[in-house]
């Protein structure tokens, strides 16, 4: 696999699920909760994006027999690469969409390190949506709203208000998991955690996060049984109260023991170094 091709495949593994961060809010809800994702024209914040690899790579390694015949054997190596790299979103504009509710669009900028050259990527929809009560008289907490995520014909369900300690909802409900590049993405729960809590992301400490941990599930492990299909998939991601994302993390592997005994996949890891 190319070197030069592995920072555009981790921006799009991070693409799926990384947001902005900003200081005001044009949403005019009394509900404070929504300040958790904050949301204003002209908004940034910037991530340092440490990412992992794993993948196969082709083995051809030759002998020589004793009549002196070259004789290759091919087969793979389990490789491995990791890359720190920088990545921006920026909410430039906002339309109406089909449904008539205003969204807006996120910008992701992309560069290698820091003091490089940005580089627009993508363009991000952000819908904040009302959602319809089955019933007139809905349970205390039940959520009210929510913001819808749209990127690459995926649309997630990233938060959901009122914010309440415990909650939990169908995340990927909107996304097509037929689809086999999507599958993965089937039966995730997310659930709100230590809301209110401070966090340290490893560069700044924030006083009033909550935490959301999107799915978190394993089958087997390859360590301790090399013979047996093995999968990791976790996701968790941080929000600071009149910020936004803060932290994210996000690992999804397989192990197929009978290929090439190697895991294929990736971990992602984005930290808030800058916003405004």
């Amino acid at each position: 696999m190319s070197k030069k091709i592995i920072p555009i495949i981790f921006i799009a593994i991070v693409g799926f699920s990384a947001f902005f961060s900003c200081k005001k809010t044009t949403q005019k809800s009394g509900d404070q909760s929504q300040n958790y994702f904050p949301i204003e024209l002209g908004k940034f914040i910037t991530y340092n994006v440490d990412s992992i690899l794993y993948f196969t790579t082709p083995k051809i390694d030759s002998h020589y027999l004793s009549d002196g015949t070259k004789v290759y054997d091919t087969g793979v190596n389990c490789s491995q690469l990791e890359t720190r790299t920088q990545l921006k979103y920026a909410i430039s504009d906002t339309f109406r969409d089909a449904q008539n509710r205003v969204s807006y669009l996120m910008d992701v900028y992309y560069r290698p390190h820091d003091g490089a050259t940005w580089t627009k990527v993508r363009v991000i929809l952000l819908t904040p949506a009302t959602i319809i009560q089955s019933t007139t008289t809905p349970p205390p907490g039940t959520p009210v709203s929510s913001l819808l995520y749209s990127q690459d014909g995926a649309q997630f369900i990233k938060m959901v208000y009122p914010i309440q300690q415990g909650l939990s909802w169908a995340g990927n409900a909107n996304i097509d998991v037929s689809d086999p590049a999507l599958s993965y993405y089937k039966n995730w729960n997310y659930t709100y955690t230590d809301v209110n809590k401070s966090y340290n992301n490893g560069f700044v400490n924030f006083d009033n996060t909550v935490t959301v941990i999107e799915d978190n599930e394993s089958v087997n492990y390859p360590q301790l049984d090399s013979a047996v299909y093995a999968y990791r998939i976790y996701a968790k991601e941080v929000y600071a109260f009149n910020v936004g994302m803060i932290y994210k993390e996000w690992t999804h592997w397989t192990y197929l023991p009978y290929n090439a005994k190697c895991i294929n996949g990736y971990t992602v890891i984005m930290r808030a170094i800058d916003h405004n």
